[in-house]
């Protein structure tokens, strides 16, 4: 096959790949079991974010449980554990495309989270809360897949995208509710917030069976991995998407930990401020998509890289915790922007349809989680040998570098006019994976 034949047979390989759903709309499902099963999804996506934040206030203090004590490298790597389970789970989840209904996936992802809070709350030594967590990561990449695949039977393409933004709605919630809930409950460590997620999961789980068993939705065999990783726009996202994964994650260990040592600050208003971060991270990711009209995607991510390090050599400047909101929630809205703009690229390389490709969804999830694993886990360790402020202003300098270098590359080999227009459904589908 000539050059030319190669290229046209794998961009139509591209636009066919973004016509593949994770699952069929089925127009014979009775009302009752839809909205059960919408209302199902919703919660557990919400527990799923809650799962993931609660422990950002509770960092500091290192007695996640009473009597326990880790050092700091320790409680990075503790925090990271989560998307190190997702990162571990994605595959395993490729493996079972095709094979497993989604309420299998759901009903799966509800009882590992349980495990992961029963785990947490009567856990004390480093290798306990580290597995607890991890399996929590597990659950949350069957969760993505099942739940994706199964609103995708559950409504027509018209109703479709507004049911998405319903759920990526709640997983927004779940993580800016979860350090006010987890700081403000801080007094027995993580003990009350796993039980009140355990006994909600408890709910939810019995919903499904007694609603779900009988559901035909299935995750469905997704097309090859190698056309999306040899893309080079697609390409250039994922390692983006890696580098501020690393970031945000990074930041939600070395904040509490910054604010603790400087303003003795209590698990409460850290709960506070971590939140204040995460719904400037949501409101952002609205405006993000619709400034992406008139700026260059990649231009979009490189501005964003560049704020976020701007915001890392801030954050040790501020002599007061109200000024340090400043720098913080530039943290979420630089984060924000850079994850808008790899998103819309990803939905521009397999076209602009409502439906969605499986596999490139996949990688951006792995890709995400793979970030979030290495930035606490390696940044994390590089607080406990050099301080808090080398690390922060090494990555810092670092972010700024990327932002130009992906900036001065988008200058060079793209033009606005050459990107479609933004696609609300195609773009809610990539956000919803990262409130998991």
């Amino acid at each position: 096959m000539e050059p030319d034949s190669e290229q046209k047979a794998e961009a139509s390989f591209l636009l066919r790949a973004g016509n593949l759903a994770a699952g069929a709309f089925n127009a014979n499902v009775e009302d009752k079991e839809r909205k059960v099963a919408f209302i199902v999804i919703c919660v557990t996506i919400f527990l799923s974010g809650f799962l993931y934040t609660y422990l950002i206030p509770l960092v500091p203090s290192y007695h996640l449980i009473t009597g326990a004590y880790f050092s700091t490298a320790e409680v990075a790597l503790l925090f990271a554990s989560y998307s190190f389970g997702a990162a571990m789970g994605t595959p395993l989840t490729i493996f079972l495309a095709g094979h497993v209904k989604c309420w299998m996936m759901i009903a799966t992802a509800q009882v590992v989270f349980f495990f992961n809070c029963i785990m947490f709350m009567a856990g004390s030594s480093f290798p306990i809360l580290f597995l607890s967590r991890t399996i929590g990561g597990v659950g949350s990449t069957f969760l993505q897949s099942g739940s994706i695949a199964m609103l995708d039977s559950l409504y027509p393409s018209s109703e479709r995208g507004n049911r998405f933004v319903m759920v990526y709605f709640c997983g927004g919630f779940g993580l800016t509710m979860g350090p006010l809930i987890g700081g403000s409950l801080s007094s027995d460590g993580a003990f009350i917030p796993c039980l009140l997620a355990g006994l909600t999961l408890a709910g939810v789980f019995s919903l499904v069976m007694m609603y779900l068993r009988d559901n035909d939705a299935e995750f469905t065999k997704m097309e090859p991995l190698t056309p999306h990783v040899k893309d080079p726009q697609t390409l250039l996202s994922l390692v983006s998407l890696l580098l501020i994964s690393s970031t945000v994650a990074f930041s939600e260990v070395i904040l509490p930990l910054h604010l603790n040592v400087a303003f003795a600050t209590s698990a409460s208003a850290l709960g506070g401020l971590m939140m204040i971060a995460a719904i400037a991270f949501i409101f952002v990711a609205n405006v993000a998509a619709l400034v992406s009209e008139k700026i260059n995607r990649n231009m979009l991510v490189g501005a964003g890289l560049a704020c976020n390090g701007v915001a890392f050599l801030a954050l040790f400047s501020p002599e007061s915790l109200a000024v340090e909101v400043v720098p913080v929630m530039l943290l979420g809205c630089s984060a924000s922007v850079v994850y808008t703009g790899v998103f819309l690229r990803m939905v521009d390389s397999v076209g602009q349809g409502d439906a969605r490709s499986p596999a490139l969804q996949q990688l951006a999830f792995v890709s995400h989680n793979l970030g979030a694993f290495l930035g606490p886990a390696v940044l994390g360790s590089s607080v406990h040998l050099f301080g808090l402020e080398a690390a922060a202003y090494t990555y810092g300098t670092l972010a700024i570098a990327a932002g130009v270098a992906i900036g001065w590359y988008a200058k060079r080999t793209a033009s606005i006019e050459d990107e479609p227009t933004v696609n609300a459904s195609a773009l809610v589908d990539f956000q919803l994976l990262f409130t998991l």
